[in-house]
Order: structure tokens, then C-alpha cells, then sequence
């Protein structure tokens, strides 16, 4: 008790030596980052800029503050540590649902600064090892570019832990899907559709039956129409279109899923981190993904490229000629041709199914190599040859060879990409014909005209299996 008496007394008394500086500097933002740590402790932490001398922290934990006042959570910082201004205390307890009301003083450039009537809602407690992102105190240069931005060697460039679903982050799509994969789904963005959601500091992305919507029912995928052109936000009419209407075999996308891209974010080169549990379920699948923003080398067939970070199909039981192709084995790589997107794939098989438990699924995309990661253990990598990428290819693969020509040798990774996360159901690419799912035949056949209509009419088997769908944890993008 003498000690924290101390340390408030200390507190005050550096408040009140530079109060009359901060009364007139309040215009300041920073950008303050809490973690509620476990068991127990809170950690508080900004960037660090050039000229900082000073971060003060004041907080009460479910109850208001003001701005004179010492906070049950007080500390001051006088020095960064590795680009940051870190304050930790391991002795507050917090919970899911704590409220944090707190404000902070900083003293930059011998002014002082105060942002009060801030709070921070609990929603998890954070593993204390893991290491607070560093910045580093000088840019140093690196081959990552960011569109319309700049990074630095080792810069966290983009992160999101979803505490809440951030709409400046992510676009959340509206579009039918067709070529090349031509999933059985339609990806909607409206509130009735739900599919994509943010609880518990989770984003949570879970497919359900287009039956299931406001004005649809089970027989809907035979004679209504799907409309979504309000909000609609295909980028090509050659892969996607904003409304159907069923027609002699072929029915509506009989699922709704959900599908988000970064908005404020496209890259070339770098790490991406994705802390995920893939969804389960009989012929779902995820799509944890890099797309190109500007498809430089063409629309169709994958010519601009897409790396799958991370693939697992739900299936409990999946073998094809008694290969294993279930939700114990992850597949991952670069594709550049949708007949040829096997060429370089990778596996990495487990005795546990994958979507059991979150892991972490990283990419290292650099000038002369793609390699993947999970929890730290690489699994894959991938290099051009003398002739670049597409010399890993036969010549009996499509893809636009005089123009990747014109590019580097890690064309069509060469531009710029963005993050994609979503679930997709069956389609033509995942899940291949003679699959056999807890001893049953797949459903369709891909080349089928009736495809989506087999595997609808199976739904009394596949549906029952289905749980809780795509959950991440957190997504961050690295400079290399």
C-alpha cells in the first residue's frame, strides 16, 4: 500500500509540474493501443514519434475519470522501447465486458498534450509473450511497396484484431461468383444475410441456406429471382454478376456466404499473418487469400495470379482413389492457371483436423521466393526458374506468357495484392469428381450442367455437418 501511495504521490506531482503546458495543447491524437492481458495485467502502449518525452496514463476500470484525476491504473513513461512507449501493470485484473475509462498526457516537442474522455472495452485477454509489434525509430528501406502510402523495414503495415468490425478496413462483398471456380454461393452484404460478423474480438464469417432469408424459401432456387445490384460490388462482369435467375438446369447459389477484402490496404511484398480456425463441414472450404488489385495480366482464369495462404476442405472423411483430402490436410500456393492451379500446390498433412484449433497461417511473399508458414514451421516454398514463375509450368498451361515476359521473374506476383477472406461452398476447382465424403459420392459432377442442382438436392446429407464456419483472430501485414 506505501509503495502505490508513493507512486501516486509521484504521479501528481509530474502532473502538476506540467499542467500548465497541457492546458493549452488538447488537439493532439494518439494513437493508443490496450491489450487485456491473461491471466491477469493491462499493457498500454503508442508509437513512438521523434521529439516524444513523456507518455502519461491514466485510468479506473468500469468507472469515469476525469481529467485531473489518478487513476486506479497510473503509470508515466520517460523512455520508447523498441518504437514504442510501453506501460504495463500485471496486477489488474480485468474481464470480457471491463470497461476502461482512461486519458493520456504526452510531451512532444517540450509541449505537453492531453486527450482525455477516452475508454476501451474488454472483448478477450492476450496472451502476455507475445511481443508487442516494434517500429522502428528510423525508416529503413525495404523492397515492400503500399500503394498511395510508404513503409519502412519491419513496419506492421496493416493490423486488425477485431474488436469491432472496422467498415475504413474492409469491404464486405456483394456479387454472384462464376468463372473460374463457380462456387454454389452468392457473397451478400445486407443485415438479413448475417454472414459476417465480429463477436468476442473475432470475426466470424459462417455460410447459411439463401432458404433461410427474408423472402426466400426452399423451392426459391428454382423460380425467384436474386438480386443484389444495389451495393453490388463485382469489379468484373467476366467473373462475377449482381443478379440470376434460375433457368432450365440451373438453379440459384442455394448458400449465402460472406467474403471481405482490404479496402485500405494493397501491397507488393511483404508477410501477411492471418491467426485463424478454419470452418468445417462436408464441401466447404476457406478462401484465405492474396488477389491482385489491378489484374495487370489479365481477368480470366487466375492470369494475374492468387495465393492461397491457407486451404483446408471441411470434410471429416474426404478421399479420392483412398488419397486423403480432408480437413487434416492443408493446402496452400500460387496459382496462375485455373486447369494448371495444382502445379504449385503444397500439403502439409496432420492427425488432428485443422479447423480444430486457431493457428497461425503466415505468407512470405519476396522478390524471389513465396513461402508459407504455419505457427512458425514452414511448409512450402516456391522460386522462379530461369525463365521466372511460369517456367514451373508445362506449355500446355493458359497462361499469358508474352506478357508475364514484360514483367520481373516473379510475374504475376510482381503488382500490387490484397488480403481476401471468405468460406465458399463446392463449385468445380476444390473438390474433385470420384470424392468420396464418410463413405458417400460427391454430389455433382463439375463438369455438369446441374452441378449446383445435385448438391442442393443432397442437402439433407451436407447441411447437418456444417458448424460454426471461418473464425480469425487477427490479420497483420508486415514490411520485409
Amino acid at each position: 500500500m506505501a509503495g502505490k501511495a508513493l507512486r501516486r504521490v509521484y504521479v501528481l506531482c509530474l502532473y502538476l509540474a506540467v499542467q500548465s503546458v497541457f492546458a493549452n495543447n488538447v488537439d493532439r491524437r494518439f494513437d493508443v493501443k490496450i491489450q487485456a492481458l491473461k491471466p491477469k495485467g493491462i499493457r498500454v502502449y503508442i508509437p513512438d514519434e521523434k521529439n516524444f518525452s513523456l507518455f502519461v496514463f491514466q485510468g479506473n476500470v468500469n468507472r469515469k475519470i476525469g481529467e485531473n484525476d489518478v487513476g486506479n491504473i497510473s503509470g508515466e513513461v520517460t523512455s520508447p522501447t523498441n518504437g514504442r512507449w510501453i506501460f504495463e501493470d500485471p496486477n489488474v485484473q480485468l474481464k470480457p465486458g471491463d470497461v476502461v475509462n482512461y486519458y493520456v498526457h504526452v510531451v512532444y516537442d517540450g509541449k505537453g498534450f492531453l486527450e482525455d474522455n477516452l475508454s476501451f472495452t474488454v472483448q478477450k485477454l492476450e496472451d502476455p509473450s507475445i511481443p508487442v509489434p516494434s517500429t522502428p525509430s528510423k525508416c529503413r528501406s525495404t523492397v515492400t511497396e503500399v500503394r498511395n502510402g510508404k513503409a519502412c523495414a519491419g513496419q506492421v503495415i496493416f493490423e486488425d484484431t477485431f474488436e469491432s468490425f472496422r467498415e475504413d478496413f474492409w469491404l464486405i462483398e456483394q456479387y454472384i461468383p462464376e468463372q473460374p471456380d463457380y462456387p454454389f454461393v452468392s457473397y451478400q452484404r445486407s443485415p438479413a444475410a448475417k454472414v459476417v460478423s465480429v463477436d468476442e474480438g473475432n470475426l466470424k464469417i459462417k455460410p447459411k441456406l439463401l432458404q433461410n432469408l427474408p423472402g426466400f424459401t426452399e423451392s426459391s432456387v428454382y423460380s425467384d429471382n436474386l438480386d443484389l445490384i444495389s451495393g453490388c460490388t463485382s469489379r468484373s462482369t467476366y467473373v462475377a454478376k449482381c443478379s440470376m435467375r434460375p433457368w432450365g438446369a440451373t438453379i440459384l447459389p442455394p448458400v449465402v456466404s460472406g467474403r471481405i477484402t482490404t479496402k485500405s490496404l494493397a501491397f507488393k511484398f511483404g508477410i501477411v499473418e492471418i491467426r485463424a480456425k478454419l470452418p468445417q463441414g462436408e464441401w466447404l472450404y476457406p478462401d484465405i487469400l492474396l488477389e491482385p488489385l489491378l489484374n495487370k495480366y489479365g481477368f480470366l482464369s487466375y492470369a494475374s495470379g492468387a495465393i492461397r495462404i491457407a486451404g483446408a476442405r471441411g470434410n471429416e472423411q474426404l478421399t479420392v482413389n483412398n488419397e486423403d483430402k480432408s480437413n487434416k490436410v492443408l493446402y496452400g500456393g500460387p496459382i496462375m492457371d485455373f486447369e494448371c492451379r495444382q502445379a504449385m500446390m503444397n500439403k502439409k498433412l496432420s492427425n488432428k483436423n485443422w479447423g480444430d484449433e486457431f493457428h497461425v497461417y503466415s505468407v512470405i511473399w519476396a522478390p524471389g521466393r513465396i513461402t508459407l508458414t504455419v505457427d512458425g514451421e514452414e511448409w512450402s516454398r516456391v522460386e522462379p526458374t530461369a525463365t521466372g514463375l511460369q517456367g514451373r509450368l508445362t506449355k500446355s498451361c493458359q497462361v499469358p506468357r508474352e506478357l508475364l515476359s514484360t514483367g520481373t521473374n516473379m510475374a504475376p506476383f510482381d503488382d500490387f495484392f490484397y488480403v481476401t477472406l471468405g468460406v465458399a461452398v463446392g463449385g468445380i476447382s476444390e473438390f474433385e469428381d470420384g470424392s468420396y465424403s464418410s463413405g458417400r459420392p460427391k454430389p455433382w459432377r463439375n463438369g455438369g450442367r446441374k452441378a449446383a442442382m445435385n448438391f442442393w438436392q443432397d442437402k439433407d446429407s451436407w447441411y447437418p455437418t456444417w458448424s460454426e464456419g471461418l473464425i480469425v483472430d487477427y490479420v497483420r501485414v508486415k514490411a520485409l
